[in-house]
């Protein structure tokens, strides 16, 4: 079990490392004054996330999967307070505030997340740089999984220089070198054009060995002739009329060697296709729940903020949150991050967008994913539009979200919990 001394030694050391001050003290937190009950898909604490995390690693809970969108620090004031550029006199200058507020949650969350889990932080240029170096500090450089690149718009923002930025970043950490990324569902756009006795498959694997380790003399073993027939067989050995032989040499004469050895060539041939040119691939068969590597460019449009915001529209009426992440977005990392009866953890929950991808992923897949948001009481100005739309805390926007779910799936339950003991438990 984590106590308070151990979270604050642990915070202590990163900032003296760091040279960050005035770090938030994370106290002996009050009791949740409602508890997760075990039917509930969603748990819902409205709450400051430091005192709740603390609340939460006080009980023993832990996570398999984390995904924030925090503050990007635009010194912006949207629904929520978006502006720690208070000028220091220390190395990191405008940039300090925001690092000494993300120290002590991300520090959290490394507490939170079992060993094999994985977090996932949405950031744009201005403290990608920043949030990397606490990143590795807190979790360790040799934890770094990725960094993705997400195009945001088609048309981008106004920048200097004549750049329009289009783009922003999910930074991706494990928390031990126990921690997996399974990949991404096949999408059903994937075409198999051909078909043999084993199944549909396409071609899209070279069976030929390229970069690094990939000559002859790297491993002479895999350097063997093969035999193909006009319908695309391959096979070891010589053993029919009119087969053409094919050794791994590429386009500039340049002995190569295969991916396999000659047992498993011969054992596993069928899994081999030759063009009429000559060229050996691995044949990709289709099969049910079929994985593909995440790319660490994503521009697909399913990931655009307009999508984001026509989704907010058909849920609130209105665009109520000025940074909304699209549902596809959030559904993808949870499905190459987040084992199928994973515990997710979102606690700069905003609008309530990882619950909304956790459910469709659920019920896409029959998965049982469970998602605990955390998201301040933060009072909303008279101004702001969602205070327009009868929104007077923060947190209200992602209870309303879970409640329009509620209206979709009668079968989705979800319960609301405060760490502040004056606050009254709602269901």
């Amino acid at each position: 079990m984590v106590d308070e001394k151990q979270f604050s030694l642990r915070v202590e050391q990163v900032a003296s490392l760091l040279g960050l001050n005035d770090i938030e003290k994370c106290h002996t937190p009050r009791e949740l004054n409602n508890h997760w009950d075990e039917v509930s898909d969603c748990f819902l604490i409205r709450s400051d996330n430091l005192s709740a995390m603390a609340a939460l690693i006080a009980k023993n809970q832990t996570v398999d999967f984390c995904y924030i969108d925090p503050p990007y620090n635009t010194g912006q004031e949207f629904v929520y307070s978006d502006n720690k550029t208070r000028w220091s006199s220390g190395m990191w200058g405008r940039h300090h505030d925001w690092m000494a507020f993300m120290l002590p949650r991300l520090v959290s969350a490394h507490f939170l997340l079992k060993n094999t889990g994985v977090i996932a932080i949405s950031i744009d240029d201005y403290e990608y740089a920043n949030l990397k170096i606490l990143m590795d500090v807190i979790f360790g450089s040799d934890q770094y999984i990725a960094t993705l690149v997400i195009c945001r718009s088609k048309n981008g923002k106004g920048s200097k220089q004549n750049v329009a930025v289009n783009h922003e970043y999910v930074l991706l950490y494990g928390k031990t070198n126990e921690s997996l990324i399974s990949g991404l569902a096949e999408g059903e756009d994937k075409t198999y054009e051909k078909a043999d006795e084993f199944g549909e498959y396409t071609v899209d694997g070279l069976f030929r060995k390229k970069g690094d380790a990939s000559l002859r003399e790297d491993r002479p073993n895999m350097y063997y002739p093969l035999y193909y027939s006009e319908d695309g067989r391959v096979y070891t050995e010589n053993t029919k009329e009119g087969l053409a032989m094919v050794l791994p040499v590429d386009s500039k004469g340049i002995a190569r060697r295969w991916l396999w050895g000659i047992e498993k060539a011969t054992a596993e041939s069928w899994k081999l296709y030759a063009s009429k040119k000559g060229v050996i691939y691995v044949k990709n068969y289709k099969t049910a729940g079929k994985k593909t590597k995440l790319r660490s460019i994503l521009d697909s449009s399913d990931y655009l903020t307009d999508r984001a915001t026509t989704e907010l529209k058909a849920i609130f009426g209105d665009k109520i949150f000025e940074t909304p992440k699209p549902v596809s977005l959030i559904r993808d990392l949870i499905d190459c991050c987040a084992p199928s009866h994973a515990t997710i953890l979102d606690f700069f929950a905003g609008t309530g967008t990882t619950a909304e991808a956790a459910w469709e992923l659920n019920k896409r897949d029959g998965t049982k994913r469970k998602v605990i948001l955390i998201e301040q009481n933060q009072p909303i100005k008279h101004t702001h539009i969602a205070h327009k739309n009868g929104f007077r805390h923060t947190a209200e926007i992602a209870e309303f979200r879970l409640k329009s779910i509620c209206e979709r799936d009668k079968d989705y339950r979800f319960s609301v919990s405060h760490v502040n003991s004056d606050a009254q438990a709602e269901n």
